[in-house]
């Protein structure tokens, strides 16, 4: 196989991708129960704003 065949297989957001899912897979070991959705977005380091309820603007102004 050459080696420009082997560099098509290179990608860095499916490899970001598969270093989150295999953080989760490791966190999820520990735990002796199931992770809450926003327990999940915390270990993927998704941070979720609520909107302001008078003005509908998110947290961060």
């Amino acid at each position: 196989m050459s080696d420009d065949a082997t560099n098509d297989l290179v990608d860095g957001a499916l490899a970001d991708e598969i270093e989150l899912v295999s953080d989760l897979v490791v966190a999820a070991s520990t735990s002796p129960r199931h992770f809450t959705p926003e327990e999940v977005d915390a270990l993927l380091g998704i941070r979720t704003e609520q909107p302001d309820p008078i003005t509908g603007a998110d947290a961060t102004g």
